[in-house]
């Protein structure tokens, strides 16, 4: 865990920051994951699902926020790379995208919630 200690040091001393990735949060999870997964013998893998929409309350999301929060998600994956903890990151239009259509109503679904995240 000795990534996640390390950044975990950074974001407590503000040598590190975020502003659109709640880094605090993903480091508390990774530190509960490891532990149930001990415990469980299981292999932590935490994941961030996030949203893209095209716009909050009311006002359009500039793409260029949208990418810098891109940008500090693979921030976060690289300072966590190597950790016990396995990170990984998917928007919800990439998750759904991935989704079969073989089933009418998953289909549908999908197609509204995309629809509503679509840049």
């Amino acid at each position: 865990m000795l990534p996640y200690e390390c950044l975990r040091d950074k974001l407590r001393s503000r040598s590190e920051r975020y502003q659109f990735l709640d880094a605090v949060q993903l480091v508390k999870h990774a530190f509960g994951l490891v532990t149930e997964a001990r415990r469980k013998a299981k292999k932590p893998y935490l994941v961030y699902l996030f949203a893209e929409p095209k716009e909050r309350a009311g006002k359009v999301i500039d793409e260029k926020r949208k990418q810098s929060h891109r940008d500090e998600i693979a921030c976060f994956a690289d300072a966590t790379k190597g950790a016990e903890v396995q990170f990984g990151a998917i928007s919800y239009r990439e998750w759904l995208e991935s989704w079969s259509d073989s089933d009418s109503r998953i289909a549908c679904h999908r197609r509204a919630v995309l629809e509503r995240f679509q840049p």
